[in-house]
């Protein structure tokens, strides 16, 4: 009797979960999911640092997989229309619609190595998914953006001093935190008149507020090398043209000799004479100067000599050791000069 009874039981239970399945609709994902469609980006202002918080905002339609589904898109951005290279994602939402800065537009811009200041082709386009193995993507747009450029904000520390007039936080005389840490670093010309000595502190705000340092440093060769003394007396070196390194956590400062930069030539105040001076400008990484032209040509050179001087052979904006004077058109002129990448930039003001 127990055994018929198990058997009945056992005959409804499979009767029961054969009912249940066939009330079950099945998911089933479209062979041929429609693809979004991108309304036209649209951002209000302007391409431009003045508007780098600005919203670039990018709309587009349904995805249809067949059956209702939680839906993640992405608004990818490539240089190339294939998206064969180069493809990034702006952000990734469930809503059909998005945005980015145009800070963050632009600074994608420049690791594209977009020309500062040049109409530059991006292609956008949306990626719609349910799962990793179910992705369609839209039809590809592009627009056409002016990359400018951006300053990092860098932490400062400042090097008042004799031949800057002891003042904390003017533009010459500052060093970068290019790590965002404890180490600021720059190149500063530390020359006061004709003394053979200069004499300078370190503080670590554009005033003489909170810690200022100075102390003894030691010479090794043109070198110098020493500590942070908060009652420290004014640091001394020979007058010169250094690569600071100042760690104000460790409380140590190094001193680099190092090229001093000018321009010379028939279009300069001194004629080819002797030089003007450029300063380093720390946030940029560049040399700088600027100045009144006049019609003519010019040169950068490294410590008033020409032992190691650069031109432009071939006027294509890179230079070459002992290449050809820059021509140049009378007017008032911010050069930049990087001897690193050894490239240069006029800038007609």
């Amino acid at each position: 009797m127990k055994k018929i009874t198990l058997m009945i039981f056992s005959m409804v239970l499979m009767l029961l979960l054969i009912s249940c399945e066939s009330d079950i609709d099945k998911v089933v994902i479209s062979a041929d999911p429609a693809e979004p469609a991108l309304s036209q980006l649209t951002f209000t202002g302007d391409f431009a640092i003045t508007n780098a918080n600005g919203p670039i905002t990018f709309s587009w339609t349904e995805a249809d997989f067949g059956f209702t589904s939680s839906t993640t898109y992405a608004v990818e951005v490539s240089p190339v229309s294939d998206f064969s290279s180069n493809v990034a994602t702006l952000f990734t939402t469930q809503l059909l619609t998005g945005s980015a800065k145009v800070a963050d537009m632009n600074a994608l811009l420049l690791t594209w190595e977009a020309e500062l200041g040049t109409d530059f082709t991006v292609y956008y386009r949306v990626a719609a998914k349910v799962t990793d193995d179910n992705m369609v993507y839209s039809s590809v747009n592009s627009v056409v953006f002016v990359p400018y450029e951006t300053l990092i904000d860098y932490p400062m520390a400042y090097v008042p001093g004799a031949y800057q007039g002891w003042s904390p936080g003017a533009d010459n005389g500052r060093l970068y935190s290019y790590g965002f840490n404890s180490l600021y670093e720059g190149i500063l010309r530390i020359v006061d008149g004709t003394n053979a000595e200069s004499e300078f502190k370190v503080t670590v705000n554009p005033n003489w507020d909170g810690p200022n340092y100075g102390g003894t440093l030691t010479k090794t060769g043109n070198n110098y090398s020493g500590s942070l003394d908060s009652s420290g007396d004014n640091f001394k070196v020979a007058a010169g043209t250094y690569s600071f390194a100042v760690n104000v956590s460790a409380l140590t400062i190094s001193l680099t000799k190092t090229n001093d930069w000018g321009i010379i030539g028939s279009a300069t105040a001194n004629g080819w004479d002797s030089d003007q001076n450029m300063q380093y400008n720390g946030q940029r990484k560049v040399w700088e100067i600027t100045t009144d032209l006049v019609a003519g040509e010019f040169k950068f050179r490294a410590n008033d000599g020409w032992d190691l001087n650069y031109g432009d052979t071939g006027a294509d904006g890179t230079l070459e050791a002992g290449g050809d004077n820059i021509a140049i058109t009378a007017g008032n002129y911010t050069i930049r000069f990087d001897p690193v990448a050894l490239t240069y930039v006029v800038i007609a003001n």
